[in-house]
């Protein structure tokens, strides 16, 4: 499986109709998951008012979540395989944790 374009790269439309605050608890103030109707499958992980990455459903053929973070899948380095996850919150995790450790 190969690393799908950045989404704002693909002619999705300009403005966002979709957003999905994300846990202050968890992941600290102004983080939130952004998208568009027109495609449900992909939003974009906000941080601190930029984009961190994204997460896409469905890339593997099932209802998984894939986090990409700089172009590359998030996954385990021994295998290559990407990380999947059940919701798009728990892959906006793992895209919120890759950002932590390159600060």
């Amino acid at each position: 499986m190969s690393v799908p374009r950045d989404p704002l790269l693909r002619g999705l439309p300009r403005g966002m109709d979709v957003r999905i605050p994300l846990d202050p608890v968890v992941f600290g103030d102004h983080w939130a998951l952004a998208g568009w109707t027109v495609q449900p499958d992909v939003l974009l992980v906000l941080g601190e008012g930029h984009q961190v990455g994204w997460v896409e459903r469905g890339l593997d053929g099932t209802d998984a979540w894939v986090a990409v973070c700089e172009g590359y899948f998030i996954g385990d380095p021994v295998t290559l395989e990407a990380r999947l996850h059940a919701t798009p919150e728990r892959a906006a995790r793992t895209v919120h944790q890759v950002y932590l450790q390159n600060l």
